[in-house]
């Protein structure tokens, strides 16, 4: 089955790149019912791609629903996300596949986890959130994200990107004893893709697309960190932060204004 009518009739896309976070069908599946990093990040890098008017890709809510509508397109895209746990490693049979039917000739997959030394294992963000509260285990647990963009057509890999980032604060603490904690852990995910990360990757992307362009940073109009990510540094060593971190977040359960953001913000990233 062909999917293209997505794409506008007036549109002149010059690429179109199908985005497929390893969690897709992981809806509402961790205890807190909160969306996967990986969909997040997913989601951000799909907005950025779709803002520079030389980048499609299909939103995470036209890709389910198209999967819905052809189990043989999920039964492919689960061939994809299983092969990639079990030992990293690409079904580009089923890529291409996937690629074809949203009409595109790329296909990005990224994965998001926290690597266990110890036990050899790797669980997702919420899974550890869940595990080191109720156990009251401090670890330096680090997350670690994967982008690997696909060309379909020949195979291979164009670009692969690789992140980390200490999600435990200075005491290796890494919990949430209640609502508020678990919801400010949300929102500091959230605005670390959409401040950093997710904009690291798409320009990283764009220029695999436009080496050539002088203007590097064509995907958003600020590429500098808004500043509220600051505010959910889990690093910081100052209790003052920390409170106010908290108290943001219960005052927005109050439904009450939220305070300005600063003008800074934390811990940079890395990535290969």
């Amino acid at each position: 089955m062909a999917i293209a009518s997505f794409l506008p009739s007036e549109a002149k896309v010059t690429f179109n790149v199908v985005v497929i976070p390893i969690d897709l069908f992981k809806v509402c599946s961790n205890y807190y019912c909160y969306p996967e990093v990986s969909e997040i990040i997913a989601s951000d890098v799909v907005e950025n791609f779709n803002n520079t008017g030389r980048i499609y890709s299909p939103t995470m809510s036209y890709v389910r629903r198209a999967m819905t509508a052809d189990e043989n397109l999920r039964r492919y895209t689960l061939s994809i996300i299983q092969r990639y746990e079990r030992d990293q490693s690409l079904d580009f049979a089923a890529m291409k596949i996937i690629a074809k039917s949203f009409n595109a000739n790329s296909l990005l997959l990224i994965s998001n986890d926290v690597p266990i030394d110890k036990a050899y294992a790797r669980r997702s963000v919420w899974e550890m959130l869940v595990l080191s509260t109720n156990f009251d285990i401090s670890y330096p647990y680090e997350m670690e994200t994967n982008a690997i963009l696909v060309d379909t057509v020949n195979d291979l890999v164009m670009w692969r990107g690789f992140y980390k980032k200490k999600i435990s604060d200075s005491n290796d603490a890494f919990k949430a004893p209640n609502a508020s904690d678990a919801y400010a852990k949300l929102e500091y995910f959230r605005l670390y893709s959409k401040d950093i990360l997710s904009k690291i990757i798409s320009q990283n992307i764009y220029l695999r697309f436009f080496p050539k362009l002088i203007d590097p940073q064509p995907i958003v109009k600020d590429t500098k960190p808004e500043g509220a990510y600051f505010r959910f540094e889990s690093e910081s060593n100052i209790p003052a932060l920390q409170n106010k971190l908290i108290q943001h977040q219960r005052d927005k359960y109050t439904e009450k204004d939220e305070d300005a953001p600063d003008n800074t913000y934390g811990e940079m990233i890395y990535g290969d």
